[in-house]
């Protein structure tokens, strides 16, 4: 037996996890994340370490690193889980193995989210800028690792029932949602993150050949607004077309 070597009895039955900080986020709700991170570059986030994991010099040297792996809690999902679940890159009806997944309804509900770092301030404790990223608002995160691309990127690698990336729709805007970009300080990136987030398709994979799901108008929030769009068909192309955008009716 070697020093990292523990018998059965010797292991712990339970680990208690205590997040080490929390995700402030442009997705105050879980409805509209993109089902990975990189797919909407305009997502912002910031996570901000808390006592007593916010001391400066637990990042010291973070910030030569352009990518973090951040282990996480999938925190709004149900405690229960189950070994069969529907992917809705299979149409959400085509049951996978949970460990054959990316889904949220894991056993210990750990999420795994690669993210890009932009910036590590220590003025004021820890406060970790990000992008990229698929984290919904309060997200409690356990632990933060670098990412290294000599080690972990691996174009030979079989990705399964998601060989590549999803489709990405067109997206229009009405006249007055493009009004009410103009009137605000971050209407491009605004503009940019809903473009991003519904040329995934945000809805539920049930509804997208659904009959009568074309006339059906949806409503996604980012940031401090409630997006209002629909699908609709333009010349033999789906496209999602935005109708309005408003003040969120409920604050993030």
């Amino acid at each position: 037996m070697t020093d990292c070597d523990f018998s059965s009895s010797q292991a712990p039955s339970a680990f208690t996890l205590t997040p080490i900080g929390r995700i402030a986020s442009d997705y105050p709700d879980k409805f509209g994340i993109p089902r990975q991170p990189g797919l909407a570059s305009a997502a912002r986030a910031t996570l901000t370490l808390t006592p007593p994991f916010d001391d400066p010099l637990s990042v010291r040297g973070l910030d030569t690193f352009s990518h973090l792996w951040l282990t996480f809690v999938f925190h709004h999902s149900p405690a229960r889980w189950t070994p069969l679940v529907r992917p809705p890159r299979l149409g959400g009806n085509a049951k996978q193995g949970v460990f054959a997944t990316r889904s949220t309804h894991r056993p210990n509900r750990l999420g795994l989210s690669l993210v890009e770092l932009v910036e590590v301030d220590t003025r004021r404790g820890v406060t970790l800028h990000l992008r990229s990223h698929d984290l919904v608002d309060g997200t409690p995160v356990l632990d933060i690792k670098p990412y290294l691309a000599w080690a972990e990127s691996r174009p030979e690698a079989r990705s399964g029932f998601a060989p590549a990336p999803p489709a990405s729709l067109p997206v229009t805007f009405s006249a007055a949602a493009e009004a009410t970009l103009l009137t605000r300080e971050d209407g491009d990136s605004l503009r940019d993150l809903i473009r991003q987030v519904l040329a995934q398709d945000p809805r539920p994979a049930y509804h997208k050949n659904a009959p009568g799901t074309s006339e059906r108008r949806y409503g996604v929030h980012l940031r401090d607004v409630d997006v209002r769009f629909y699908p609709r068909t333009t010349d033999a192309i789906d496209a999602m077309h935005v109708e309005d955008i408003v003040a969120a009716s409920a604050p993030a």
